[in-house]
């Protein structure tokens, strides 16, 4: 992925790249940083309300990833006759576990050198992706288990990356969506039902999120969106994004659902992101497709894995070993450092080994444009 002053001209030499998901990538883990850091003020205004709802970054990363890995899936299927499971696997481990692995190592340094407080049981369970269900088992997390709590949304996508191929693999064409939609429905009528904050980084009670926007890529490919189910699951694509975000946003602010708020999320999400992607033209796009957000939004994997080392302030009580180093403003200028570190040291030089084993969709493309238009 190369930064471009152009976004004009990056669309016209790579006609499949959607520099708006980048955009939305770097609000995502904006959000997620505000929320995890104190809140600042600048004259009249504050950071009160992300330090309040900022993990709804989270959400988008599910969204982006439900629509970005299935397409990458079906475009492969679309040009090759096949899904490879094996491809896609190998790409996302060269992916996702280089960084992860550099974070988690340099944990366990900090842990000898400094006493940072993280203990095996739960380097293990991040590293096999089952950190979202480990709160369950008190034994496997120290007293104030944050350095590593962030790996549960980590896990809740490698396990969708698990699921996705096979159901797309097994599912006729003309069932992916309802079968998507289906299970999707089922998590979202449990997590309703049960309404148990501790239970919902389980991977059963979040994976509609991803699920969703994944439904949403099958409904938008040629020929499926010419099918009448698939026709009126998209028709509300085409309308203005700032209508859905006044109706995510205002519930979510207010309360007004707190039962519901989760299905609210996953179905609005992947439609106000699609809404961006389908009128490249309007203002919210536009500025999505700025080169700052567009940079900050590649180096969001990186940003995310190493914020939860230094931003500390809203959980971190009694964890705080590095100083000022996790104090304002070093703090900021420490998790920027080490995901530039981080991005062009580990995460680039191994997508690349990755990508060259498994050679297939370049990064960051989903399909041919015209689906989107």
């Amino acid at each position: 992925m190369t930064t471009t002053t152009s976004t004009t001209s990056s669309a016209a030499s790579k006609p499949h790249y959607l520099p708006t998901l980048d955009g939305w990538r770097a609000l995502a883990i904006l959000g997620v940083m505000l929320c995890h850091d104190s809140i600042h003020s600048l004259g009249p205004f504050n950071t009160g309300w992300l330090y309040m709802h900022g993990d709804l970054g989270v959400d988008l990363f599910f969204a982006i990833s439900g629509i970005l890995i299935c397409s990458r899936l079906l475009t492969e299927e679309e040009s090759q006759g096949f899904i490879s499971r094996k491809n896609f696997y190998i790409r996302r481990a060269f992916r996702i576990l280089p960084p992860a692995i550099f974070f988690l190592a340099t944990l366990l340094l900090l842990r000898a050198t400094v006493h940072l407080p993280v203990e095996p049981p739960e380097i293990l369970a991040s590293l096999f992706f089952l950190r979202n269900y480990t709160s369950s088992f008190l034994h496997f997390q120290t007293t104030y288990p944050y350095y590593t709590s962030h790996f549960w949304s980590l896990a809740v996508e490698e396990h969708f990356y698990l699921i996705l191929p096979t159901l797309l693999i097994v599912t006729p064409k003309k069932w992916r969506v309802p079968v998507l939609l289906a299970i999707a429905a089922a998590i979202g009528l449990r997590r309703t039902v049960i309404n148990l904050w501790w239970l919902g980084f389980h991977t059963d009670m979040r994976l509609d999120a991803l699920l969703i926007p994944a439904a949403f890529a099958v409904a938008l490919r040629s020929p499926f969106a010419t099918n009448p189910v698939n026709r009126a699951l998209i028709r509300p694509l085409r309308s203005w994004p700032l209508k859905i975000a006044i109706a995510l946003l205002i519930p979510i602010t207010y309360y007004l659902f707190p039962r519901t708020a989760g299905l609210l999320i996953a179905w609005f999400t992947p439609i106000l992101i699609l809404q961006t992607t389908l009128n490249p033209y309007q203002w919210p796009s536009r500025l999505l497709e700025t080169p700052v957000l567009r940079y900050i939004g590649r180096l969001s994997y990186s940003l995310y894995l190493w914020q939860q080392l230094f931003l500390i302030s809203h959980f971190g009580a009694g964890t705080a070993r590095l100083g000022p180093l996790q104090a304002w403003p070093l703090n900021w200028l420490m998790v920027f450092a080490c995901a530039l570190f981080s991005y062009y040291v580990v995460e680039q030089p191994l997508i690349r080994v990755g990508h060259r084993l498994a050679p297939n969709v370049p990064a960051n493309q989903v399909g041919p444009t015209t689906h989107f238009r």
